[in-house]
C-alpha cells in the first residue's frame, strides 16, 4: 500500500502548495511533514499500530483545508475520500481512515484515550506538531488589524485544546512539556524566575 500512500501524500502536498491557499508557504513543510515525523516515531513506540493507516491519516486529516477552508471538514470527508479512491486505496481501508478521522475530530466530545491506538497517535502527533516551528506564531500574522490581546486569547484556547484534548499519549506529553510552557509564554505566562 506504500504506492497509494505516496501518491496520496504527493497530491495532498500539491494541494497545500496552491497559491490561493493562505498558508501555502509553510503548512505542508512545517505542519504535515512534522505530523508525519512524530507519527512515525510513535509507530515505533506502539508497534501494534497499523503504520499504513497512521501514515494515511497524516495526509487525510487536513485534506480539505486548502480546498475550502470555510468548509474544510465536509471537504476533507468528500474530496479526501474521493482522492484516496483515485490513488487506488481499497474501499474498506478508505472507510476505516474516515472512521478514525471522525473519532479524532470528536476530541471535544470524547476522550481520545479511549479510541484505537492509531487515532491516539494521529491526534497526539497533530497536536504536538503545533508546538514546533511557526504553527502558533502564524496567528500573529493572520490579521494585522487584530489586537495582540485578542490574538493571545484565541491562541490560548487553541494551545489548551491541543495540550488537554488532542495530545493523549504520555510519551508525547513528556517530550513536549517544555514546548508547551514556551508556547504559554507567547500569552504572557512567564516563569517566576528566568535564570534559576
Amino acid at each position: 500500500m506504500q504506492d497509494q500512500i505516496e501518491k496520496f501524500k504527493a497530491l495532498t502536498l500539491k494541494n497545500f502548495s496552491r497559491k490561493d491557499f493562505q498558508y501555502h508557504e509553510w503548512m505542508g513543510q512545517y505542519h504535515l511533514k512534522i505530523v508525519e515525523r512524530i507519527a512515525l516515531e510513535l509507530c515505533d513506540v506502539y508497534p501494534q499500530a497499523d503504520k499504513e493507516l497512521v501514515q494515511t491519516l497524516v495526509w487525510f486529516h487536513d485534506f480539505g483545508k486548502p480546498l475550502d477552508e470555510q468548509n474544510e471538514k465536509a471537504t476533507t470527508l468528500s474530496e479526501g475520500s474521493k482522492a484516496m479512491k483515485e490513488c487506488g486505496f481499497p474501499d474498506e481501508f478508505i472507510q476505516k481512515v474516515v472512521q478514525y478521522w471522525l473519532l479524532m475530530e470528536q476530541k471535544n466530545e470524547i476522550d481520545i484515550r479511549t479510541t484505537p491506538v492509531e487515532v491516539q497517535i494521529i491526534s497526539s502527533s497533530d497536536g504536538a506538531s503545533h508546538f514546533v516551528g511557526m504553527f502558533y506564531p502564524h496567528y500573529f500574522r493572520d490579521d494585522p488589524e487584530e489586537s495582540v490581546a485578542l490574538i493571545q486569547s484565541r491562541l490560548k484556547e487553541k494551545i489548551e485544546q491541543d495540550w488537554n484534548r488532542k495530545i493523549v499519549l504520555p510519551e508525547v506529553k513528556k517530550a513536549f512539556e517544555v514546548r508547551y510552557k514556551r508556547a504559554l509564554e507567547m500569552l504572557g505566562e512567564f516563569p517566576e524566575k528566568f535564570i534559576s
